[in-house]
């Protein structure tokens, strides 16, 4: 196989978009009328719809497994393939959509539980907006993978250029990107142990808002707090793995002043305040300031997120 097998696989993913968009937006708006109305239907419609989001990755796995087969890293001084490319499921435009999925299990979950009907149906509609947002603004078939794309590309062009020092270029530049970033084993585990965690926390927002709106109902701290400590965990974890590829990929840089690394620790500090709060639930005041600090760990996640794309830094996609 050949790189024409990888632009044909990734013209079939870009004929997929529309059908998808539709099917998914169509799934996420009934899904939240009828939760709003609080129909019993809408647990069926919530099936489907994070069926249908597991369907379309599926899709995803098999057209990286299409790059893996396709794309074969050749070295210009002897004209011998010395590596594949094996682009993990959760970069460029597929990080949303990732999260998206772990939502609609997390969701599917809370609501199977039945815990507090309510809370389950604003859960369906903050899932169902989140649908809304990830193929929107991030949809993974419109343009698969737009930033490797190009490099593939590039990389294939100056193989076919007949020009040894330009093939030697792009080549070590390539080769480079591959082994520190697409193929590093911490690309495997860093990002989707945030992400799984980024899922879980949401969770537990929409939870803390409710503590605040129904002061006392235990329901929602259990809740809460359930979410947050999966959430925590894995949070924790996906931060310690990260620890040693940062010395290594970014060991000449001065990475630690980076503002995503820094907003992750305040992050990190931050929840870790909101579980310790928790400890002390029952005396004055408590219960309020404990869910406004699940509230104020959020808004922190979210400002975490969107700093790799607004602050420059060793850890910026902007």
């Amino acid at each position: 196989m050949g790189i024409s097998s990888y632009l044909q696989a990734r013209e079939f993913l870009q004929g997929l978009d529309l059908y998808l968009l539709i099917v998914l937006v169509t799934l996420a708006t009934v899904l939240a009328v009828l939760s709003v109305a609080r129909s019993p239907h809408a647990g069926s419609v919530l099936i489907a719809t994070v069926a249908s989001l597991l369907l379309g990755f599926a899709v995803l796995v098999w057209f990286h497994y299409q790059i893996y087969l396709s794309v074969q890293l050749i070295s210009p001084s002897s004209g011998l393939p010395v590596g594949k490319l094996m682009a993990p499921l959760w970069i460029e435009s597929e990080k949303l959509y990732f999260w998206a999925i772990f939502l609609g299990l997390f969701t599917y979950f809370v609501y199977r539980r039945d815990e507090n009907k309510t809370f389950s149906c604003w859960l369906n509609v903050v899932f169902a907006g989140f649908v809304y947002l990830t193929m929107l603004t991030s949809n993974p078939f419109a343009d698969p993978l737009p930033g490797l794309h190009g490099e593939i590309m590039n990389y294939q062009m100056s193989m076919n250029s007949g020009d040894l020092a330009t093939q030697m270029r792009f080549f070590q530049m390539f080769s480079g990107k591959v082994a520190y970033f697409y193929n590093s084993t911490y690309m495997w585990i860093h990002p989707p142990l945030l992400f799984i965690s980024y899922a879980a926390l949401i969770v537990s927002f929409l939870a803390s808002v409710f503590m605040l709106i129904k002061r006392g109902e235990t329901a929602f701290d259990s809740i809460a707090y359930r979410y947050a400590r999966l959430g925590y965990l894995l949070l924790t974890f996906g931060m310690l793995v990260s620890y040693p590829w940062a010395l290594k990929a970014w060991s000449n840089e001065p990475w630690w002043w980076s503002p995503k690394v820094n907003m992750s620790i305040l992050m990190w500090m931050l929840y870790t305040a909101y579980l310790h709060s928790r400890l002390h639930l029952q005396r004055r005041g408590m219960w309020t300031a404990t869910a406004a600090l699940g509230i104020l760990c959020f808004v922190a996640l979210v400002l975490t997120y969107i700093t790799t794309y607004l602050i420059p830094g060793v850890h910026s996609y902007g």
